[in-house]
């Protein structure tokens, strides 16, 4: 059965590839769209986060923790959605793709397919996610991906603080979503808000609080071995490796830092990549747009600091 299916798997590819661009995208938008609801109806757990905000490293964090707890070969780590039907123990774990879930959010109220699930939201400084969404976009994602997520197909011309501004992946609409993210968390019992920034400082705590929230609740050994297997120099290195065979950690381009799925994990790296006067005017739409409960802001250096003081 498993060979039949993936022929077919192969075939139904195969027949994809010679359609042109819009009807293809289309097919595949509506074929996950289908798989997003099948998997979020069936989740006990589900994790939001918009692009470039910690979902994988969550991912394998999650992944790695169950696998070990269980004795499960260590193949089946990303997929974390498939560990349930290994182990019934395991909560039923769903990575909600972002254009699917987006919706749900924009609501005033809870959608349906959310009420009565364990919900983690991932936060990340804004500046951090444009900076990582735009090096993602522009050296590591492949065409169809860009197709089906309607990301610039070309950014050789756009500057980082274009992209920020202009597009329909950038600044305010990132903005938005966390808005709506927290609304939600507000309303949602078994919710959580979890900033990239606290996973940073505290990677096992952090695990073991999902995990709580989702019921399968793991021990402190179990969350310490897990986190140090999806640290950063690790996950580094099995991309460029290419140790799990997977898109969701495959080097672009080994020679080259910045088109690395784990880039460089940085807190406030945007500092690096917008100048003074682009970060002030990114600060005054987050001042301005953002809900001040994330705690998100774009404080002056500390020389700047220093000198009105």
């Amino acid at each position: 059965m498993a060979g039949s299916a993936t022929a077919l798997k192969r075939l139904g590819n195969a027949a994809m590839s010679v359609l042109p661009d819009r009807p293809r995208i289309a097919i595949k938008r509506h074929v996950r769209g289908y798989r997003e609801r099948g998997r979020l109806a069936r989740a006990d757990l589900v994790v939001i986060g918009h692009p470039k905000s910690g979902n994988t490293w969550m991912r394998f964090q999650l992944a790695r923790v169950y696998q070990r707890k269980y004795g499960l070969d260590e193949t089946v780590i990303p997929n974390v959605e498939a560990l349930r039907g290994l182990n019934a123990a395991i909560p039923q774990l769903h990575m909600g793709a972002y254009n699917y879930i987006r919706p749900l959010l924009a609501g005033p109220a809870p959608a349906p397919e959310l009420e009565g699930k364990a919900i983690v939201f991932m936060v990340r400084h804004p500046l951090d996610v444009m900076v990582s969404l735009y090096l993602h976009i522009q050296k590591h994602a492949l065409r169809e991906r860009k197709l089906i997520n309607d990301w610039p197909l070309d950014l050789a011309n756009v500057s980082m603080l274009d992209f920020a501004l202009g597009s329909n992946w950038g600044l305010r609409p990132l903005i938005a979503f966390f808005n709506d993210s927290l609304r939600h968390r507000r309303r949602l019992e078994r919710s959580m808000i979890l900033p990239y920034e606290t996973m940073r400082l505290q990677p096992v705590e952090t695990l073991m609080a999902v995990t709580a929230l989702a019921g399968g609740a793991v021990t402190l050994d179990e969350a310490e071995e897990a986190t140090d297997f999806a640290s950063f120099d690790n996950l580094r290195k099995a991309e460029v490796e290419n140790r799990f065979r997977t898109t969701r950690l495959r080097a672009a381009n080994p020679d080259d830092p910045d088109s690395f799925k784990v880039r460089r994990a940085k807190v406030e790296g945007f500092r690096d990549y917008f100048p003074e006067s682009e970060l002030r005017e990114l600060a005054a739409i987050i001042e301005r747009e953002l809900d001040p409960e994330l705690g998100y802001r774009v404080a002056p250096p500390a020389s700047a600091a220093s000198t009105t003081t």
